[in-house]
């Protein structure tokens, strides 16, 4: 049974602790911090309140833990942005793979204001999609929105490319 913390105060036969989604967030939060839980609006007396951090939103701060905004990126943000760890090539099975990813990724985007190319390496053993994005901002929000998430068993890490490598990569993109 969970109790109010989200922590099931008894054992399983899987061995630990159960924990709802929630309980796992605010852990990793915790561990990524090294501060102890307070309830949102508290602070020790002795914190002035100044240096109390502003509330955040805790998957995000979960997603920066494992790398952040644009993990690995070199290039400053550009409408161009490739997203690593998609697929393996070796392990994929279905005939239709690259395109159930194309339509996931095109659907994920879409939110954001969609993208105008994508090119899914199949080859590639880091998992590659390539993606242009018509304006910055847009594929800004893309990568912000991909970076960290889970997809297949595997976390997405997305960077951005410089428009003139994206464009020798894929000319006429």
């Amino acid at each position: 049974m969970l109790g109010s913390s989200g922590i099931n105060a008894e054992y399983g036969d899987r061995g630990g602790i159960e924990m709802n989604a929630n309980a796992r967030v605010q852990l990793m939060a915790k561990l990524a911090s090294g501060n102890e839980m307070r309830p949102k609006h508290q602070t020790p007396a002795s914190v002035p309140a100044a240096a109390v951090e502003p509330e955040t939103d805790l998957g995000q701060k979960v997603r920066e833990m494992f790398g952040g905004p644009a993990s690995g990126s070199n290039h400053p943000p550009s409408e161009c942005f490739v997203l690593r760890n998609m697929f393996n090539p070796l392990t994929e099975t279905d005939p239709y793979w690259a395109e159930e990813i194309r339509s996931d990724v095109i659907g994920e985007c879409s939110s954001f204001g969609g993208v105008t190319h994508v090119n899914i390496d199949k080859q590639d053993p880091n998992g590659c999609v390539y993606l242009k994005a018509p304006t910055t901002s847009i594929a800004v929000g893309c990568v912000n929105s991909l970076q960290g998430r889970w997809f297949s068993g595997k976390m997405i890490k997305a960077s951005y490319m410089s428009p003139s490598d994206y464009h020798r990569k894929f000319p006429g993109s």
